[in-house]
């Protein structure tokens, strides 16, 4: 189950052949061989509470949650009844916008590393390349965050029913 992503060869984490100068063969997390096993379901949702996600990137979007009752409702009407106006793919918490696009990258990074789509000979593939992403921002663009926007975002991750959260963020508040 080896991937086609063309930066494959560069994510010793995930299968470490000794290609990086110094590296171990075999000091990895085995990825190809768990992926003969299972790559992950797309009924497990991983909120990614960082600084956005980019929901247009070509190695993520396949694998984004997506709030549906937003998606097929109206502009600009919280269709879902949740307070959050147009929150398609989740909730920007620092702006307090439906957007969480991510200004930062730091998400989308992380995001990539969970669930890059594997097998699309583009970019990476993610530890769990078949689960959904939802992203909740809490840091602007430089990377501040307010320790309030982190709770609201994980109550919001457990409302959307999210089944894990991944909180690698960082800030001086």
């Amino acid at each position: 189950r080896t991937p086609d992503d063309s930066r494959f060869d560069q994510q010793w984490g995930l299968n470490n052949t000794g290609q990086i100068s110094g590296g171990t063969p075999g000091a990895d997390i085995n990825a190809p061989e768990a992926w003969d096993l299972h790559r992950g379901s797309e009924d497990v949702v991983v909120a990614v509470i960082d600084s956005g996600i980019d929901h247009d990137h070509l190695d993520l979007i396949d694998n984004m949650w997506v709030n549906t009752a937003e998606l097929n409702g109206k502009r600009n009407r919280d269709d879902d009844g949740n307070g959050f106006v147009d929150d398609v793919y989740g909730y920007d918490f620092a702006n307090g916008d439906g957007d969480p696009m991510d200004d930062n990258n730091h998400g989308t990074h992380v995001a990539g590393i969970i669930a890059a789509v594997a097998n699309n000979a583009i970019g990476v593939a993610g530890g769990a390349p078949g689960v959904k992403i939802m992203p909740l921002k809490i840091t602007n663009a430089n990377g501040a965050a307010y320790l309030h926007n982190a709770i609201f975002a994980l109550i919001d991750a457990l409302i959307y029913g999210a089944d894990i959260s991944n909180h690698s963020y960082g800030t001086y508040s």
